[in-house]
């Protein structure tokens, strides 16, 4: 990886305590479009998109992709050596993808079924691997590069599963579905909206590398991640990341 060559990110990560964002500059130029594609582009279609179809339609469409991101808990679980939630998550995708009708309903929750949503940077985490330095990217929003390894990771493996032509509209439709099925309205915090964002997801990731967050406060995002569930009626910062 090019950028793994430049002075800046050669050089060696600040205190835990301090956030390392070697790329500051290029990562708020990459935070002001993620914000105004949010504002003009992706917030008007995702109200949109919740006028036109029923409710329970969207439940159901939000249902069947959630259903698909199970293995990723699973598999981030298992190698986590957590088997007891990685079991819930396999049996979840289990029961979701056939009583559930492909995940349209989610039959296993209302059994009790419930898996706490784990990624490949947790994963990574749990084996003491640094964050390495902050990103923002265009359109996928924030990250670290132990994160941005792990999701590298997971693309390879859905490209392989679903091949070339299947796997990009996949990619496509499953973040498009999540962005409006959360509701989130995109607003400038006080003060400073980079660093707000850049506390808020670099908070998280601690978090869930303690696993020092309930299951319920947490779902699973598009591209292999995890958010903070948005609470109802709360409006938070969002890009079109999810």
């Amino acid at each position: 990886m090019s950028l793994m060559a430049t002075p800046a990110l050669a050089q060696a990560p600040a205190p835990e305590s301090a956030v390392w964002d070697p790329l500051e500059t290029v990562n708020r130029a990459a935070h002001t479009f993620n914000m105004a594609l949010a504002t003009t582009v992706t917030t008007p279609v995702a109200a949109a998109y919740r006028s036109v179809v029923p409710a329970v339609v969207q439940a159901g469409i939000d249902n069947a992709f959630t259903n698909l991101r199970e293995p990723v808990t699973a598999a981030a679980s298992l190698l986590q050596g957590d088997f007891g939630n990685a079991g819930v998550s396999a049996g979840r995708f289990a029961i979701n993808s056939t009583a559930g009708i492909g995940g349209i309903f989610d039959v296993a929750g209302r059994m009790g079924w419930v898996s706490r949503a784990e990624d490949i940077g947790a994963t990574l985490c749990s084996y003491g691997i640094p964050d390495g330095p902050y990103l923002v990217l265009p359109v996928l929003g924030p990250t670290t590069v132990r994160d941005l390894t792990g999701q590298f990771a997971l693309y390879a493996a859905t490209f392989g599963v679903l091949g070339d032509d299947l796997a990009l509209p996949y990619l496509v439709a499953d973040r498009a579905v999540a962005y409006a099925s959360d509701g989130v309205t995109p607003t400038v915090p006080p003060g400073d909206p980079y660093l707000a964002q850049q506390e808020a997801h670099l908070a998280l990731r601690r978090d869930l590398c303690r696993d020092d967050v309930a299951g319920g406060d947490v779902k699973a995002s598009p591209l292999g991640g995890v958010i903070r569930r948005p609470a109802p009626g709360i409006v938070e910062v969002r890009q079109p990341a999810g």
